[in-house]
C-alpha cells in the first residue's frame, strides 16, 4: 500500500487544525489518488486531503477531525462487506456529508444497497477525471438519506433529574461515542444544563428560533456554546417576566437546521406546557419521560405518555425511573411502574448522590462509581440510542438483515 507523502501529511495537519476539510479521499491505489487530486485542483477545492488506505483508515481519520468534511471518497475495493463497512463509516460522519464509494465490483445490487444507506454514488474503477468530476459536482441533486436523530427528555415533575440524565447522556455520546451532539435546553428563562456543563448562555437558542432564513455556517456556529469539540449547546436566559414571541414553525425550522449537521439532537424540554413543548415532542424520534418513585410522578408520567402517543407522527417512547432521593419504604415500586406502563420500555437509574453532586457543582463529567452505577446505566442508554448494544449481542450480519427487511 502506498505511504502518505509529505504533502498529504501537511494537508492532514491543516485540515485537523482547521476542524474541517472540503474533501477527504482515502483510496487504495496511486492511480485513483492522482485522478482525485487532478479533479480537486480543477474544481478549486483548496482544502482537500487525499491519502492511501481503506475504510478502516477513513474511520480513524474522521475520528481525528473535529468536524466531518463536506465530501468523502472512500475505497471499498478490499472490503469483504462493503455495505457493513460503510455503515460503520456513516456513524463517524455528520449526516450532511456526501459520500462517494469507489471499488472494483460492477454489481447493480451493491450499487442499490449503497444508495439505500445514503451513499451518493458508487464508481467502478479505474477512475476517470470525467466520472470523478461528475460525482463531486452532482451533490445538490442527491436526496439526503441520513439525518440526525432527535431525542427529547421531559420530567414527569420537577426535581426528578431529567436534565441530569440528558446532560450525562450528551457527554457520553459526544465523549465516549465520538458523535456530534447538539443539546438544546428549551427552558428559555435559564435551564440547568449550562451550569452542569460549566458554561454560560449566549442566548443563541432565541436567535435561531427567530431566524427566518437558514444561516451560513459561520453565523450558525456562533449560536452555540461548545463543550469540547463535539458537544454544542443551545440555550437562552431571558429575564424573568420577559417574553419571547416565536414563529409557529420555530421548532420545525430549528430541527431542519440541526438534523443534517449533528448525529444527535437532544431536547431538554423543560416546561411541560405550551407550543414549544408540544412541537419539540412531535418532532422527536425518541422521547424519554423521566420520573421518580413518587405517586405524583407516576400519575404525571402516565398523562405524558398518553399525550406523546396521541401526537401526530411516529416516535419511540421510553421511561427512565430515576432515584434522586434515597430509596425508602412507601415509594412506588418498579413493578408497579411496569404494570402501569406496560407498553413503554422502562429503565431504572440507581441512587448515587455523591458523584452526581460533585459533578454538578464542578460542571464536570460524573466520576466512575460502582459497577452498574449511574454512569454505567447512562452508557447503556447511549448504547441503546446508537445501536451498539444490539451489535454486540447479535451476529455481525443482523443489522444488515434488519435493514434489508425494512427497505
Amino acid at each position: 500500500m502506498p505511504t502518505m507523502n509529505v504533502l498529504d501529511r501537511q494537508n492532514a495537519k491543516r485540515a485537523a487544525s482547521a476542524g474541517a476539510a472540503d474533501l477527504i479521499a482515502v483510496v487504495s491505489d496511486a492511480g485513483s489518488e492522482d485522478v482525485i487530486r487532478r479533479v480537486a485542483q480543477d474544481l478549486s477545492i483548496t482544502r482537500a486531503h487525499v491519502q492511501a488506505g481503506n475504510c478502516d483508515d477513513a474511520i480513524r481519520l474522521l475520528q481525528q477531525h473535529e468536524r466531518s468534511p463536506r465530501q468523502l471518497i472512500v475505497d471499498v475495493s478490499d472490503s469483504v462487506l462493503p455495505v457493513s463497512d460503510l455503515m460503520r463509516l456513516a456513524e463517524m460522519c455528520d449526516p450532511s456529508v456526501r459520500v462517494v464509494a469507489i471499488g472494483t465490483q460492477n454489481d447493480v445490487g451493491l450499487f442499490r444497497n449503497l444508495l439505500g444507506i445514503g451513499v451518493q454514488d458508487y464508481i467502478v474503477k479505474p477512475l476517470t477525471v470525467e466520472l470523478m468530476r461528475r460525482a463531486l459536482t452532482a451533490t445538490e441533486s442527491v436526496v439526503q438519506v441520513r439525518t440526525g436523530k432527535i431525542v427529547s427528555f421531559v420530567g414527569a415533575r420537577g426535581g426528578v433529574g431529567a436534565t441530569t440524565v440528558a446532560v450525562s447522556l450528551a457527554r457520553c455520546l459526544a465523549g465516549e461515542k465520538r458523535r456530534r451532539v447538539a443539546y438544546a435546553d428549551l427552558n428559555l428563562h435559564g435551564g440547568g444544563a449550562n451550569s452542569m456543563l460549566g458554561l454560560s448562555s449566549n442566548n443563541g437558542l432565541i436567535e435561531l428560533l427567530n431566524m427566518e432564513q437558514r444561516p451560513d455556517d459561520a453565523l450558525f456556529d456562533r449560536m452555540f456554546v461548545t463543550k469540547g469539540d463535539r458537544l454544542h449547546v443551545l440555550s437562552a436566559e431571558l429575564a424573568y417576566g420577559e417574553d419571547a414571541p416565536l414563529r409557529d414553525d420555530a421548532i420545525a425550522q430549528l430541527v431542519d437546521m440541526l438534523k443534517d449537521r449533528f448525529h444527535y439532537v437532544l431536547f431538554d424540554v423543560g416546561n411541560r406546557a405550551g407550543k414549544l413543548f408540544e412541537d419539540a415532542l412531535a418532532a422527536s424520534d425518541l422521547v424519554y419521560i423521566v420520573a421518580d418513585r413518587s405517586v405524583h410522578a407516576a400519575y404525571e408520567a402516565a398523562r405524558l405518555a398518553r399525550f406523546v402517543k396521541e401526537l401526530p407522527g411516529e416516535r419511540l417512547l421510553s421511561m427512565v425511573l430515576n432515584n434522586p432521593l434515597e430509596p425508602v419504604k412507601g415509594r412506588v415500586a418498579q413493578t408497579d411502574f411496569e404494570d402501569a406502563f406496560g407498553g413503554v420500555k422502562l429503565r431504572e437509574l440507581p441512587h448515587e448522590p455523591q458523584p452526581l453532586a460533585v459533578a454538578e457543582n464542578l460542571g464536570e463529567p460524573i466520576e466512575g462509581g460502582k459497577r452498574r452505577g449511574f454512569l454505567d446505566e447512562i452508557r447503556r442508554l447511549a448504547n441503546g440510542i446508537t445501536g451498539e448494544s444490539m451489535a454486540v449481542a447479535e451476529p455481525w450480519y443482523a443489522r444488515f438483515v434488519k435493514w434489508r427487511k425494512g427497505s
